[in-house]
């Protein structure tokens, strides 16, 4: 699996409860519409890129590890990192600011008495 190479952006601590983006420094984004330019490594995980609209004008854009727990009884949601790249491909096939990576996965239960 080949992608583009972007930088991994976070802050002092860790809210990614061990996600890939605590682990690495650099990811491989791929999908459609990506250049297969940088093959994907132990060193280098990859991470998709996911557009919706959340009932606003304007789309949400994420990123989230290509591999995942394989059961639903985990929870996704964002672990406080952030991915971007100077790379002009980035600002054109993505967007033109940082991406929120959606790496942090909690269990059900996790999820339920972390949020009271």
């Amino acid at each position: 699996m080949k992608g583009l190479l972007v930088d991994v952006l976070r802050g002092k601590g860790d809210c990614t409860n061990g996600g890939v983006t605590s682990k690495h420094s650099s990811v491989i984004i791929v999908g459609p519409g990506i250049p297969e330019i940088f093959e994907v490594t132990p060193e280098h995980p990859a991470l998709r890129i996911v557009k919706r609209w959340e009932g606003t004008p304007q789309e949400y854009i994420h990123a989230e590890p290509v591999e995942q727990p394989s059961n639903q009884t985990h929870t996704k949601s964002a672990g406080g990192n952030f991915i971007y790249s100077c790379d002009s491909r980035f600002r054109e096939l993505v967007c033109a600011y940082p991406v929120s990576v959606h790496d942090r996965f909690d269990t059900w239960e996790d999820n339920e008495r972390l949020s009271t």
